[in-house]
């Protein structure tokens, strides 16, 4: 049975609550177990799985007593917020530990559904995705798993979930254009293609908005700036569906203009 009321939060700095209370977890090795058992809601993690992503291939004489020292400090501190239906979400699974709680209670497992629902429901009904896409990226509090870069499993993960907010935040961006929400979506392109220059797709839907903003100039303009840079980094020419799209603002394409 999955215990109710506790909420995990790794897309920023790692929180836990019960019932909206917050969860005081402790020092950074506790934080760090409890960060490698929310990867895997659901799932069980050895023991030594844990030794090796906390210390590596040098772990402390009696390293398995002291996760399970770790793992009893967290329980304690759910206990305290929670009560025992709290303490019991973390639970002894041989060979290891499991959090038994909906995966759904992991905000990062949210996020992940968001998305799916909103790429799912953009060619038909774009508001919806739009919908879905913005509230999957207010999630976001911070880089995911930032104070756990050094332990590889939570590492990977995070990189995973930052590569899909970056295409979640692109998928966001065709649903408002497909609104018709051009001029605050060129504003937001403008300041993303300077954070992520070689993001081709960026400067494509970018250049789609300023086009259909009347200022073809500032577009065909667009398309230079990411060419020299796709040049100079890389020394690759822009992909054909970039070039595709320079081509259509220089035909004045009016399936462009309206979608």
């Amino acid at each position: 049975m999955e215990t109710p009321g506790l909420e995990l939060r790794v897309l920023g700095p790692l929180e836990a609550a019960v019932h909206g209370r917050p969860v005081a977890l402790g020092g950074p090795q506790p934080r760090g177990v409890l960060a490698l058992l929310a990867a895997a809601p659901g799932r069980t993690v050895g023991v030594w799985v844990l030794v090796d992503e906390l210390w590596g291939a040098r772990p402390p004489e009696g390293a398995h007593r002291t996760v399970r020292t770790y793992v009893s400090r967290l329980r304690a501190a759910l206990r305290r917020t929670g009560g025992a239906d709290a303490a019991n979400a973390l639970v002894t699974r041989p060979p290891g530990y499991q959090l038994r709680i909906d995966p759904a209670a992991v905000d990062a497992v949210r996020f992940e559904r968001l998305v799916s629902a909103g790429r799912q429901a953009l060619a038909t009904r774009p508001g919806l995705a739009f919908e879905h896409l913005t509230d999957a990226l207010a999630l976001w509090r911070g880089d995911a798993y930032a104070e756990f870069r050094h332990l590889p499993a939570t590492a990977a993960r995070s990189t995973q979930l930052e590569q899909l907010r970056l295409s979640a935040v692109e998928t966001r961006i065709e649903a408002a254009l497909a609104l018709r929400l051009d001029a605050q979506t060129a504003v937001e392109l403008e300041g993303l293609v300077r954070t992520h220059p070689t993001r081709e797709l960026l400067w494509g839907q970018l250049m789609i908005a300023l086009y259909r903003l009347g200022r073809q100039a500032d577009a065909l303009a667009a398309f230079r700036t990411a060419r020299a840079l796709l040049m100079d980094g890389h020394g690759v020419d822009p992909s054909p569906a970039l070039a595709e799209i320079h081509h259509r603002i220089l035909r004045h394409d009016v399936t462009l203009a309206h979608g």
